[in-house]
């Protein structure tokens, strides 16, 4: 099982990474003001995602998607987010 948790796990966190990048993608062609807030500042990511979600859904739901595999994959592992 724990074998399976660490795929899960690493997979998570390369699918999350992905749609980050894409998301960022989507940020660098509006405004670069906005990519480096988006980068360096916390939660411009989710300003700017609330202000465009038509362009913006696609990305964050498949980053959304990576964590919660991330989440899961760390939890079947036998970690508790608590301690």
């Amino acid at each position: 099982m724990t074998a399976f948790a660490f795929i899960l796990f690493w997979l998570g966190m390369i699918v999350w990474f992905v749609g980050d990048l894409m998301f960022l993608a989507v940020v660098f062609r509006y405004s670069i003001v906005w990519f480096l807030g988006c980068l360096f500042v916390p939660f411009v990511e989710l300003i700017y995602f609330l202000f465009n979600v038509k362009r913006t859904w696609k990305p964050m739901t498949i980053a959304a998607t990576g964590f919660l595999m991330t989440c899961f994959g760390y939890w079947l592992g036998g970690f508790n987010f608590l301690n």
